[in-house]
C-alpha cells in the first residue's frame, strides 16, 4: 500500500511516529495476560510510506489485530453438542459427532455425502492434533477453511449450529498458544473482520477508529494484489 492524497505523497518528516498505528498498543498487548492474547488472529498489514526528505520509499508493516467472536450455538439441539466438545476442549470433528450422537448420523450423511472423505481426513488431523502435532494443527485450520466455503448446510442450520466458526477459533487460539505463526486466506480474514465488526460496531473507547484504518488499508491492499 503506497499511502497518497491526490497526486502527492504523505510526508513524514518524522518517520518514528507514523500516523498509522495498530489497532491494539504495543504495551497494551504485553499487558494482555496468555489468555487474551491467544483470542486474536494477526494479520500483518503493508504500507509503503514515501519518505519526501530522503527521496526514498520505506515499507513498513502494522499488524492488525482481529478478535475471535464465538458463536453461540444455535438451534437448540446445537448446544449439547457444543458443550459436548467444549467440555473436552476439542474441535467438532463431524466424524465423532455421529459416535457421540448416533442420531445425527443421517443428518449429516445427507447433507455432507459430497464431502464426508475430506472430513474423514479432517477428523485424522484433528485426532493427530490433540496429540500433539502441530503439523495436523496446520492441516485441519487449512481444510477448516475450505470446508467452509460450503456451508451452511441444512444440517448446520438446523441441528448442529455454526460448528465451522467454532472449529475455526478454536484452531487459531491453538496455534497462538504454541506461538507458531501462520496466515490466512483473505476470505477467512475477510470473515473475521466482520465478526470483529459486529462485536464492536458501538465501542466509544477509539479502538475501533484504529481498526477500522488498517482494515482500509488491508482491503485497499487486496484490490492492489497481482492475480496470479
Amino acid at each position: 500500500m503506497r499511502l497518497t492524497a491526490g497526486t502527492n505523497y504523505f510526508d513524514f518528516s518524522n518517520f518514528e511516529t507514523p500516523i498509522f498505528k495498530a489497532n491494539l498498543d504495543y504495551q497494551q498487548w504485553l499487558a494482555m495476560d496468555s489468555t487474551d492474547k491467544n483470542n486474536y488472529y494477526i494479520e500483518p498489514v503493508e504500507i509503503e510510506i514515501y519518505l519526501k526528505k530522503a527521496g526514498t520509499v520505506k515499507t513498513i508493516i502494522k499488524d492488525l489485530y482481529i478478535e475471535l467472536v464465538d458463536e453461540d450455538p444455535l438451534p437448540e439441539n446445537a448446544i449439547k453438542i457444543f458443550d459436548y466438545f467444549r467440555e473436552k476442549d476439542q474441535p467438532i470433528d463431524l466424524i465423532e459427532l455421529q459416535n457421540r450422537f448416533p442420531e445425527m448420523i443421517l443428518p449429516v450423511i445427507e447433507s455432507y455425502y459430497r464431502f464426508i472423505d475430506l472430513y474423514e481426513k479432517l477428523s485424522m488431523h484433528f485426532r493427530s492434533a490433540l496429540s500433539g502435532s502441530i503439523d495436523s494443527l496446520r492441516q485441519a485450520l487449512y481444510m477448516t477453511e475450505l470446508l467452509m466455503k460450503y456451508e451452511p448446510t441444512l444440517c448446520s442450520l438446523k441441528l448442529i449450529g455454526d460448528f465451522s466458526t467454532y472449529n475455526l477459533n478454536y484452531l487459531i487460539r491453538k496455534l497462538n498458544q504454541n506461538n507458531e505463526e501462520f496466515l490466512l486466506e483473505d476470505s477467512t480474514v475477510e470473515y473475521l473482520i466482520k465478526r470483529h465488526r459486529s462485536k464492536h460496531e458501538n465501542d466509544e473507547d477509539g479502538s475501533n477508529k484504529e481498526f477500522e484504518k488498517l482494515v482500509e488499508l488491508w482491503q485497499y491492499n487486496l484490490k492492489e494484489k497481482p492475480i496470479l
